[in-house]
């Protein structure tokens, strides 16, 4: 739907006032002269935008240049608060738009909601049984990544959500004009807190800092957010399909914070462990409040009406009351579900999460009443039923039903923890185990099948005695006590804590075999006796070699004798996790998205074969090179069968504060995700997205393979590309950043292959180039659409293949955030002219010709002209952007020309290029 006039001028409204409070408070806290000057800097990158004019640039970097470090550090907070502000008018603008177009509607749902997506299925013919069968597959899991993209303090975020509630107060209530000043003025001591206070950390944070960060989202809005989504899945089945129910839990959330090992070595037991608590934590306060609200609303009188016995006797088998319960029922005598939920809030009390640490190091504790989900469960589910079945379901509905969907949803740990470890590091911990027990010498050394077979002979063994050790590596010695600790925890707590063991860089079945044989040796293979307590493996496949391979090393592992036992009692179910990051690193942006699409297509077919029940885990990051952009088309571009009902997604970075920081952008992002899983699982006869012709899949070779020569021979066979990278891009000082608590590399070695996906891609966004959402291609179309029945083709393809659409149009966004004469300034810092020349012109040709192609293709004269309201905010940012990249330039000069790179200059010059380089990733929206 197109902005009107009226939309955009609110818009522009709420970004002239915040601009304005901006202004006040520039001149107030640093001065007329740097307000002056800001302005100054301003005027040239907005005539910048508008002239062709070479001249202009030279000017505005010779403005720039003569700024000594404290104008520089003031110029670029200026830019950099504006940024922050005009995201939150965007994000206060989405909400107005989402909430005229929820209205519009009525009665209609709104589109891309559950309600649209349950009456497409009904309106395509789907019928109750096999709606029933959808629903009973339908599992959406979304997990909370600790990438370290966020740029931004907690300490900021918090305060831009201050901003934030007090720009809705504005729009939503109506305030007299004193009140209104109030908030403004409310806004003007926000704004100057934002200006005081410091961008950078003083310190990485730790990893339980990134889990309270996490855990922040959660308390703030999912808690409440979930519940509104299973509620209105529950509607839209009540109209439609009123014989069927929603599952129970449907749509739930994980995470990686605290649990991700791969090349952190941050990540100890002891963190994981205080993670674990951490997450109990949360839940059991948030459970407790709603326990005491209820002990509040349920007044229900068992003189006035009849109250069933199973309530009645639920309260008696507690014994003698204490406290608070003892209060109420001396009290309220006569009030018995007020005092049922008084006595789960004294269960979730005594449930405190302190004890969890001393448990899970195995100290013996009194047992506990609310130990695991079914504890909760219990005592809501039965004053649900029981308000129901006495005709007092509107009771249930206002006071319960919420609280009972949060019992569901969160459980007593708000979110499954998911471990991850790098397969060699897996390996190197069992070489050394092996070597002590005597079983096998020299493991490390082997290759994929030789280890493979000695872990099946390892696994046919009994298990043996791993105590006496001592003197172990601390890998291995790590490994032991976290494999303990969890056998601790899921005997204790139940299996609902963890998610899957997630196996990073998996190449073959031995790097799965490697953890399941650590899990048999304590206890948590699935066993017959076991139920589902025990571990689950996930093979994380991530490059190009790796995802075509993918489907054999599948094979292999579900006919192996020691992990087919464990298949089945598992249900047969298997999570398989595709890297975008990597595969865009290691093959280019259009080879690697065609392979992570076959790869898919290719695992579908093999688990159908083998008759198992597959669950594809996405591990997409936030910028367009790792798999971003909107998560519902992504969903709806996947290959037919694939989806199945079943998906888990990684949020990683800043895309969690964009996606989870407002409760209404969360609610409609959630909405948009469960609708597009839905209409991918619709069964094959009705056809709810079309299948992809053979010629289109055919062009697909052709066009990856060009686009692959093309990222390659940049990439991987110019030298003088990695020098290029390391001059003209601010690597080095993103890796010095305190943003994260991971390294930018999985080991010590300073080699390209060592280096993580993500810093590679936030360096190429801040200088502009944004190379990896792009390059390869615009030689890829132009080589194919020679002919103009080629192109015709291709802009079919476009018209009517979700895959190639959404593959283009997210292509397009990082063009539009590329700019060649911005990143023309950074290619001036390569110190060798050849270096430099050879490396930009290819890059800039290359641009050129992708831009070209690209607009031919789509059938558009300028980027994003096929998305206008996305095209004018870009548009709208560059020339607020421009200065920070005229100023970051202008700093890593001056720092590089230092003659030691350690002192207090230096140091000073370096805060304020971190400043800039969160102040681009702000204007962008984007990090790595």
């Amino acid at each position: 739907m197109p902005l009107t006039r009226e939309k955009q001028e609110r818009l522009s409204e709420d970004i002239h006032l915040l601009g304005d409070i901006l202004g006040h408070v520039i001149r107030r806290q640093a001065g007329i002269e740097i307000f002056e000057l800001e302005e100054r800097v301003r005027a040239l990158a907005k005539t910048r935008r508008v002239e062709d004019d070479p001249a202009i640039d030279t000017r505005l970097a010779f403005v720039v240049g003569r700024l000594d470090p404290r104008e520089a550090e003031l110029v670029a907070r200026s830019f950099t608060t504006y940024f922050e502000l005009t995201n939150l008018a965007e994000e206060q603008h989405r909400v107005r738009v989402l909430r005229e177009r929820e209205r519009d509607a009525h009665p209609q749902p709104l589109p891309e909601s559950v309600a649209s997506a349950v009456a497409s299925l009904w309106r395509a013919g789907v019928d109750e049984f096999e709606m029933r069968r959808l629903l009973n597959r339908l599992h959406i899991e979304l997990v909370f990544t600790a990438h370290p993209t966020q740029a931004k303090r907690r300490t900021i975020l918090t305060k831009l959500r201050r901003i934030s509630a007090a720009l809705s107060d504005l729009d939503l209530r109506d305030l007299l004009p004193a009140e209104r000043q109030a908030l403004i003025d409310q806004l003007t001591a926000e704004v100057t807190l934002l200006w005081v206070t410091d961008r950078s950390r003083t310190s990485r944070p730790k990893v339980t800092d990134e889990v309270r960060t996490g855990l922040f989202y959660f308390d703030q809005t999912l808690w409440d957010a979930l519940p509104v989504v299973y509620h209105d899945m529950a509607a839209a089945l009540a109209q439609y399909y009123p014989t069927l129910q929603p599952p129970d839990r449907f749509l739930t959330f994980g995470s990686w914070i605290g649990g991700d090992r791969d090349g952190n070595p941050n990540v100890t037991t002891d963190v994981t462990t205080e993670t674990l608590r951490l997450h109990r934590g949360l839940a059991l306060e948030k459970h407790r409040a709603a326990a005491r609200g209820l002990d509040r609303a349920l007044s229900i009188s068992d003189q006035l009406t009849d109250v069933p016995d199973a309530v009645e006797h639920a309260v008696d088998v507690y014994g003698e009351p204490e406290g608070h319960l003892a209060f109420l029922q001396d009290r309220y005598p006569n009030e018995p579900y007020r005092h049922l939920a008084a006595q789960l809030g004294v269960d979730l009390a005594e449930a405190s999460a302190g004890d969890m640490i001393a448990r899970l190091q195995g100290q013996d504790l009194p047992p506990l009443r609310m130990r695991r989900m079914e504890n909760l469960l219990e005592p809501l589910a039965l004053m649900d039923r029981s308000l129901r079945e006495a005709g007092m379901a509107d009771i249930a509905r206002a006071d319960l039903e919420r609280s009972l969907l949060q019992a569901r949803i969160f459980g007593l740990h708000a979110a499954r923890l998911d471990l991850r470890q790098y397969s060699d590091y897996n390996t190197a911990v069992l070489d050394e185990l092996f070597g002590r027990l005597g079983w096998i010498e020299g493991f490390g050394e082997m290759d994929g099948p030789d280890r493979a077979a000695a872990l099946s002979d390892a696994l046919a063994r009994p298990v043996p005695d791993l105590t006496n050790f001592d003197e172990l590596s601390p890998q291995a010695a790590e490994t032991l006590n976290l494999f303990a600790t969890v056998k601790r925890a899921v005997d204790y707590y139940g299996p609902e804590l963890f998610g899957p063991y997630v196996v990073s860089m998996t190449h073959g079945p031995e790097d799965i075999l490697a953890p399941l044989l650590l899990a048999r040796w304590h206890g948590l293979c699935l066993r017959q006796d076991s139920g589902p307590e025990g571990m689950a493996f996930a093979p994380l496949f991530e490059t190009r070699a790796d995802l075509r391979a993918a489907p054999e090393v599948m094979t292999a592992l579900f006919t192996h004798p020691g992990y087919a036992p464990h298949l089945a009692r598992a249900g047969r179910r298997q999570t398989i996790m595709i890297g975008y990051s990597d595969s865009n690193k290691d093959a280019g942006y259009l080879a690697a998205n065609w392979e992570l699409y076959q790869g898919q297509d290719a695992l579908a077919r093999t688990c159908a074969d083998h008759d198992v029940v597959m669950t594809l885990f996405h591990g997409r990051g936030g910028t367009i090179a790792r798999g971003g952009g909107p998560a519902n088309r992504a969903i709806l571009a996947q290959p037919p069968g694939s989806v199945g009902g079943r998906i888990r997604i990684t949020e990683q970075g800043e895309v969690i504060a964009d996606r989870y920081g407002h409760p209404a952008i969360a609610g409609r992002h959630l909405q948009q995700v469960v609708h597009a899983v839905l209409i991918a699982s619709a069964p094959e006869q009705y056809r709810l997205l079309p299948r992809p012709k053979p010629e289109w899949l055919a062009v697909m070779d052709q066009l990856a393979a060009v686009s692959y020569r093309a990222y390659r021979a940049l990439i991987y066979e110019t030298p003088e590309l990695l020098v290029y990278w390391s001059q003209a891009t601010p690597m080095d000082e993103i890796s010095q950043m305190r943003i994260g608590s991971r390294p930018s590399r999985r080991t010590g070695a300073a080699t390209f292959d060592s280096l993580r996906a993500i810093p590679w891609g936030f360096s190429w966004m801040q200088c502009r180039h944004v190379l990896p959402g792009w390059f390869g291609v615009g030689q890829a179309l132009t080589e194919f659409g020679r002919s103009p029945a080629d192109v015709a083709l291709l802009q079919e393809m476009h018209r009517e293949w979700a895959f190639f659409r959404n593959l283009l149009d997210n292509s397009q966004v990082s063009m539009a955030q590329a700019d060649m004469g911005i990143a023309r300034l950074y290619a001036g810092l390569v110190e060798e002219a050849r270096v430099r020349d050879l490396i930009f012109g290819q890059v800039e040709a290359a641009f050129n010709l992708t831009r070209g192609a690209i607009l031919q293709t789509i059938d558009c004269r300028e980027l994003l002209d096929n998305d206008p309201v996305l095209q004018r905010s870009v548009r709208r940012r560059n020339p607020y952007i421009d200065p920070l990249n005229f100023i970051q330039v202008s700093l890593l000069r001056r720092l590089r020309a230092l003659p030691d790179p350690e002192s207090a200059e230096a140091e000073r010059l370096r805060d304020t290029i971190f400043l800039t380089i969160n102040g681009i990733a702000s204007g962008l929206k984007n990090t790595g």
